[in-house]
Formats: C-alpha cells, sequence, structure tokens
C-alpha cells in the first residue's frame, strides 16, 4: 500500500476513534447511554491523542503520530475492558455497566490507526528517506 493510501488510512481511523467518543453511547446504565466523552475521562485524553495523531500525520512525523496512536488505543483499551463504576455515589453499590458499540467502534479504529501508522512510521526509516537515484543516460555519454 502506498504511504498516501497509509496515511490517509491512518488519519481516517483516528477520525472514528474520536468521532465515536464523542458521539456513540460507550456504556449502558438501565436507560442512562453516556457517550465515551461524558462518560470518561479516559475517553477525552484519548480524542486528544487522536487529534495529535492527525496532526502528526498532515506533518509527515510519522512517529510521532505512531506514539499518539498508541497512547490512544492504550486509553481506550483500559476503558473498554475496565468500564468505569457509575454507582461510586451509592455508599459501593455495584451497579451493572454494559458496553455499547462506542467503545468497540473506538478500539477498532484505533487499532487500525496504530498499524497504519506504525507502517508509516517504519517505512519512513533513515534509509528510506531518500529513495536512490538511477543514473542518468545523459552522464554516461562521452
Amino acid at each position: 500500500m502506498s504511504p498516501a493510501r497509509l496515511r490517509a488510512l491512518a488519519i481516517a481511523a483516528s477520525g472514528v476513534a474520536g468521532l465515536s467518543v464523542v458521539v456513540l453511547p460507550w456504556y449502558a446504565l438501565d436507560a442512562y447511554e453516556p457517550n465515551g466523552w461524558d462518560a470518561t475521562w479516559w475517553a477525552r485524553a484519548a480524542v486528544a491523542a487522536a487529534l495529535i495523531n492527525i496532526l502528526a500525520l498532515r506533518f509527515n512525523r510519522p512517529r510521532l503520530a505512531t506514539l499518539a496512536a498508541a497512547c490512544a488505543l492504550t486509553l481506550i483499551a483500559i476503558r473498554t475492558a475496565a468500564p468505569p463504576d457509575f454507582g461510586f455515589g451509592f455508599d459501593g453499590l455495584k451497579v451493572p455497566v454494559e458496553r455499547r458499540a462506542g467503545c468497540w467502534v473506538a478500539l477498532g479504529s484505533s487499532l487500525l490507526a496504530l498499524l497504519a501508522s506504525s507502517r508509516l512510521a517504519f517505512a519512513s526509516g533513515p534509509e528510506a528517506a531518500e529513495p536512490p537515484q538511477a543514473p542518468s543516460s545523459a552522464a554516461a555519454v562521452p
């Protein structure tokens, strides 16, 4: 896959991760279905990391983008694995919290953003910075 397509894929995946935090429901507590933004600070930090990933990719900084994508994935994975306890105000009463589509969409898209960003980072190492030039046919003429 070409670097331009990888960059576009990583940007789109980070955008989907950020939008899924703000738009889609992440958890369900009876009738209450908060999105990631309203439910947890972890998701808000993941949005910031996804935005940094997009900016880093736009400014051709694939290693910084990979780091930001890894941070976003980690933050989302933690909150997907351990949902917040919305029952803290009830003196330790355990309240069942169900995961909704938003956390899964964010997890999948942030993983895709990390894979595409890391592929760009490893493909653009110091040895790939300047491709070798073929000798010109004019140089061979005496």
